[in-house]
């Protein structure tokens, strides 16, 4: 008995030395950063903000390379299937992660199996707002003119989103017809309220809100639990007298490995990742323009992620939302 207390004790030391070595050797090169959106939007500019922070401090190149298509399913994949030994990594909003599992009859990878955790760096409520020749200047006027023969339109970032969810929500609470108009990412989306060609938009407030200050576009109501700390003066869906739970999430973003990156780096990862987040300096910059810090360990993120998850994929399944 005593032998095989011995041995176990020596092939835990042996497996926890081989861990910590991994953490110590680690990186032993250029490590991609994959954002499964195009460049230019939310997704781009937090990516190339951690690369250059995440380079300085673990003394590597950090190469932030933009997979998108298939609403965000390349890019995730590609990290899915990459080596896990943390040369390669992804930075994802929670829609490919949850949203594309009940969109999608199959996809090229299970995120929860195929992927792990680094952890969660921020949120951004989506803002759904109008363009300024639309005449709809708050939810009051939503409401009258979103009328079935109005021919309206609304924009999001993808189809199966959480955008495009909120958004068909909104168009069967308010009995409107409008049509839904998918874009590859959230800056288009800003792009087509600019030229006026959407009646609606969805995105994130870190990406509209340049464009709310100066009047080009509208604000109109939030996605989210509370009010925007960026956007105080814009309500909430849930104060407007909307129900359905969908309304209470907002978007957050993640940093994510292939599951099968040792436990070592992806902690050491997480300690980084933390760090950088939790600097006055990123903080600032990441609040200034709108977003919200949500800062967790792996294991926050893995249990924020499994909350959402069911509420997310049920109601695809009810709007009967599938991919196009």
């Amino acid at each position: 008995m005593k032998h095989l207390i011995k041995t176990f004790v020596l092939g835990l030391f042996a497996a926890l030395l081989c861990l910590t070595g991994h953490a110590q050797t680690y990186p032993t090169k250029t490590i991609r950063l994959v954002v499964p959106y195009p460049a230019g939007g939310a997704t781009d500019f937090v990516a190339r903000l951690f690369g250059e922070k995440l380079s300085k401090s673990l003394g590597q190149p950090v190469v932030v390379d933009n997979k998108s298509g298939a609403a965000g399913n390349i890019g995730v994949a590609e990290v899915a299937k990459a080596e896990g030994d943390g040369h390669t990594l992804l930075l994802s909003i929670n829609d490919p992660l949850i949203n594309n599992v009940a969109l999608f009859k199959s996809l090229p990878f299970d995120p929860q199996k195929d992927l792990v955790f680094v952890g969660q760096i921020l949120r951004s409520p989506a803002l759904i707002s109008s363009s300024t020749s639309s005449g709809i200047k708050n939810f009051a006027d939503l409401k009258r003119m979103a009328v079935p023969n109005a021919k309206y339109s609304y924009g999001s970032w993808g189809v199966g989103g959480l955008g495009h969810l909120a958004g068909e929500s909104l168009n069967r609470e308010l009995k409107a017809e409008m049509v839904h108009v998918p874009q590859r990412g959230e800056g288009p989306v800003v792009t087509d309220l600019l030229s006026q060609t959407l009646t609606l938009g969805l995105s994130s407030v870190a990406t509209a809100r340049q464009h709310v200050a100066t009047g080009k576009i509208v604000p109109i109501a939030m996605m989210g639990a509370e009010r925007s700390q960026a956007l105080p003066q814009v309500p909430t869906l849930k104060e407007l007298g909307l129900t359905d739970p969908l309304y209470l999430n907002s978007v957050w973003m993640a940093i994510l490995a292939p599951a099968k990156t040792p436990p070592a780096i992806v902690q050491r990862l997480g300690q980084e990742m933390r760090a950088i987040a939790n600097s006055p300096e990123v903080r600032n910059q990441l609040v200034e323009r709108g977003f919200e810090m949500m800062v967790t360990t792996p294991e926050q993120a893995q249990a924020n992620y499994k909350l959402e998850f069911d509420v997310i994929t049920r109601r695809i399944k009810e709007l009967g939302i599938e991919a196009q």
